[in-house]
């Protein structure tokens, strides 16, 4: 896939310097570890070749210094599978990106052919590289012929076995001697003032092309058969002066619907990137409106507490009533009326309309997700709270059934989401409909729009209360 700039278009950021690229041929173990020098699960791990297919970026630290290392796929040269040109482009840019490259070979299968073309490649890149050789697993290493890999000229072999860490002590050594020699320093450090947005929604409603649009260049593999992406990708970009970490994610399918074990933990991966995001892009399909899993989605970013703006995608295949551009204001109003009469709590959340292939409003993402972030993450004095609580009781008396009801006071006492401690002398007798009128209000006044806010009622009897009067 090319690069697809867009009208402001964005800078990608360096990750922590020194960047390191593991490369090798499918089923090597380049995953396993990965995982094991992250010291986490990023990576889906699997017996079968071919699970990785975009690059993944994660941090690790040895010996007192960090670096971001960067998975990437099985190297099939001259492949013409189109998923396997596309993972070899993915790798190869990894390559082009990185200070140092590790190549993973298998020490059990001995030297292949494969092995040979994908060593070729570095050695004519004069890329700096270290040569490891994977699953040794036993102490005795006369067991393994690791002689022939002496072919490749890519120098001494290091063996270790990812899957029990064996050596990987030594491998890490080996990394960061490598550091001095060729002078790398660290660089741009991860700042917290960094927007996670995490992209999510059904299989094949175009978060990848989203992903790829945003980025402005090729960072997630596009294809039409569903589920092409599996492991969690992400990029660091900076547009307009603020700092993005966008996310591309699985498709989420219905659990009785998955199948296949890597599915099941791509989902799985999916489902936690939305819990540790600030913004989630939920996207949806214009041509196929909004299904049960759509809902599902929708129910599971609100319930984690995270904001949200809902990106209505493949708007240009949906409205061709009109030559013009832009969609028609009456086929938007339509299809936002339709979808609110079925899903009423998405009038909180923000609308866009947009077409990531052609890349129309598809930047406009950013800018609305940096609104709702804001939202989300907005402090209220408790003197303003109160302020505000004398109007709202005055319009809308909250006493029922002929007795009184005295709301007394809030106080915000958590952001991301928005959280609000209401005391009242009776919350039991304050009806639904009044709770729902107090959030409303509570977010027209202060623009609380694209994020879950949370009302506790308490009793003004409780212990909190008395502590908070004190």
């Amino acid at each position: 896939m090319t690069s697809m700039p867009t009208a402001e278009a964005p800078q990608i950021l360096a990750s922590v310097r020194p960047t390191i690229a593991i490369v090798g041929r499918p089923n090597v173990g380049k995953s396993t570890l990965f995982n094991r020098i992250t010291g986490t699960r990023q990576a889906i791990t699997d017996g079968q070749p071919g699970i990785t297919r975009d690059r993944i970026y994660g941090l690790a630290e040895w010996a007192g210094r960090r670096f971001t290392l960067v998975d990437t796929g099985g190297m099939v040269p001259r492949s013409v599978d189109e998923i396997e040109t596309e993972v070899h482009a993915q790798a190869e840019i990894a390559v082009r990106d990185a200070d140092l490259v590790v190549m993973l070979c298998d020490a059990t299968e001995g030297l292949t052919g494969l092995d040979q073309e994908v060593g070729d490649m570095l050695r004519k890149r004069n890329q700096p590289c270290v040569l490891v050789l994977n699953k040794v697993d036993h102490p005795d290493s006369t067991r393994y012929d690791t002689s022939e890999f002496y072919r490749l000229g890519l120098g001494e072999p290091l063996t270790v076995s990812a899957a029990t860490g064996r050596r990987s002590g030594d491998l890490l050594d080996a990394i960061v001697a490598r550091f001095d020699k060729l002078g790398l320093g660290d660089g741009d450090e991860i700042r917290e003032d960094e927007i996670r947005i995490v992209i999510a929604g059904r299989p094949n409603v175009g978060k990848s092309t989203l992903m790829n649009r945003l980025a402005g260049q090729s960072v997630s593999i596009v294809h039409d058969s569903p589920g092409t992406t599996r492991d969690a990708t992400d990029i660091r970009i900076e547009r307009n002066g603020r700092r993005y970490v966008l996310v591309d994610t699985a498709g989420q399918r219905r659990r009785s619907k998955i199948n296949e074990s890597v599915e099941y933990f791509s989902v799985l991966r999916a489902s936690r990137n939305i819990e540790r995001s600030h913004v989630v892009i939920l996207l949806l399909d214009a041509t196929e409106g909004v299904t049960v899993q759509d809902a599902r989605i929708m129910n599971h970013v609100i319930d984690s507490g995270k904001a949200m703006l809902v990106a209505v995608n493949k708007w240009d295949l949906k409205s061709d009533r009109s030559a013009d551009p832009d969609a028609p204001k009456a086929d938007i109003e339509e299809y936002t009326r339709d979808m609110l009469h079925c899903f009423p709590f998405l009038r909180d959340f923000p609308w866009l309309f947009l077409s990531a292939l052609t890349g129309r409003r598809a930047s406009r993402c950013l800018d609305l997700a940096a609104n709702v972030h804001a939202a989300a993450t907005q402090r209220i004095s408790t003197s303003e709270l109160n302020r505000w609580v004398e109007g709202v009781t005055q319009r809308v008396d909250p006493s029922a059934g002929g007795k009184e009801v005295r709301l007394l006071y809030l106080t915000q006492v958590e952001t991301a989401p928005p959280t609000f401690l209401v005391f009242c002398n009776r919350p039991d007798l304050v009806s639904n409909a009044y709770r729902r009128y107090v959030e409303n209000e509570l977010r027209k006044s202060f623009e609380f729009g694209g994020t879950p806010v949370r009302l506790v009622w308490r009793s003004t009897r409780s212990r909190q209360a008395r502590k908070l009067g004190e």
